[in-house]
């Protein structure tokens, strides 16, 4: 998912990956919507992602435990864990797609600061999606009983850095189709 990986592709084409990207990436967070419903409560709010963002072994732990009194809970958490694997391939995915049609139509130009700039976000999507396997690795270890303090420091990292790419990436989108959208009305 290298910048160059869709260089290749005619626009008919590349609409059409963009549909499937969309859809899988749908499918996807619905079924991750659907395992994280019962894992949201007092101790995890968040449901996952409260367990992501543990930052200790204590916070992990507490919410393990809150999750075994709750029916179904760890089974479910189970599932959002190795599930989640699809999920980062999906997003990835999407993102990088997305950054390449912005950076493709909107600064069309390679010398400028917004294409090259799509060149390094589309990277940090990926070092993103890297990041989430290892944090789901480090959060399955937690999860089968390995309950060491380094894998909730590992996670919380990992997850961190994930989510600030990601939201980097993000923007990048919204800045261009925001300048895009004042360069078309003046």
């Amino acid at each position: 998912m290298l910048p160059f990986t869709f260089q290749k592709l005619s626009p008919a084409s590349e609409k059409k990956l963009l549909f499937l990207a969309i859809t899988t990436f749908l499918l996807a967070a619905s079924c991750m919507m659907y395992f994280d419903t019962l894992l949201k409560n007092e101790v995890a709010p968040l449901g996952i992602i409260s367990f992501e963002l543990a930052k200790t072994l204590d916070c992990s732990t507490q919410i393990l435990d809150s999750w075994k009194v709750t029916e179904g809970a760890m089974q479910s958490a189970e599932w959002s864990l190795w599930f989640d694997y699809v999920f980062i391939i999906a997003y990835a995915f999407l993102l990088c797609l997305v950054i390449h049609r912005v950076r493709r139509i909107i600064w069309k130009n390679p010398e400028t600061l917004g294409y090259r700039l799509g060149i390094v976000m589309i990277r940090m999507v990926v070092y993103a999606g890297v990041l989430d396997m290892v944090e789901n690795f480090a959060l399955l270890q937690l999860f089968y009983d390995d309950l060491q303090s380094h894998w909730s420091t590992l996670a919380f990292v990992t997850a961190m850095i994930k989510f600030i790419n990601i939201g980097l990436a993000i923007l990048y989108v919204l800045i261009s189709l925001l300048i895009a959208g004042i360069k078309k009305i003046t």
